[in-house]
């Protein structure tokens, strides 16, 4: 497992713990592939099944966020923030060459996979938590 739940991430609405925990569970998913990668196993149509998956998921959910930044008057700075970092990351896993993960699988799943927890650890923590702390501050 590369990450993994953890009590400090919930943003305090379920729909979008949900989704974070969903997004989790597609990268450790990745990674369990990724140790058959290890093995000698080509596990690239798996890999890049999930890979797209997730980034669709994460399309998904942005837009999600964004519609409740909307609903909620969530302020201007920080929504644009936050549309920044997603386009941002749509941007980078965009980016990530298929045909280098096919032709070196190990190292190229292993970058994406740290790009991908960290990305996503930082996110969470750093920027979705603002908007967490906004819904409950609110709804209190």
């Amino acid at each position: 497992m590369i990450i993994k739940w953890r009590d400090d991430y919930s943003c305090y609405d379920p729909i979008i713990d949900a989704q974070h925990s969903k997004m989790i569970d597609m990268i450790n998913e990745m990674n369990e592939i990724a140790k058959l990668v290890e093995d000698g196993v080509d596990s690239y149509d798996r890999i890049v099944e999930i890979f797209n998956g997730l980034k669709d998921y994460a399309v998904y959910h942005f837009g999600h966020e964004e519609k409740m930044f909307e609903e909620h008057g969530y302020d201007s700075f920080n929504t644009k923030i936050q549309i920044l970092e997603h386009k941002s990351f749509f941007h980078k896993v965009s980016a990530i060459n298929l045909y280098e993960l096919d032709e070196s699988q190990q190292e190229a799943v292993n970058g994406i996979l740290d790009f991908l927890s960290k990305w996503l650890d930082h996110h969470i923590l750093h920027i979705d938590k603002k908007f967490g702390e906004f819904l409950r501050d609110k709804n209190e």
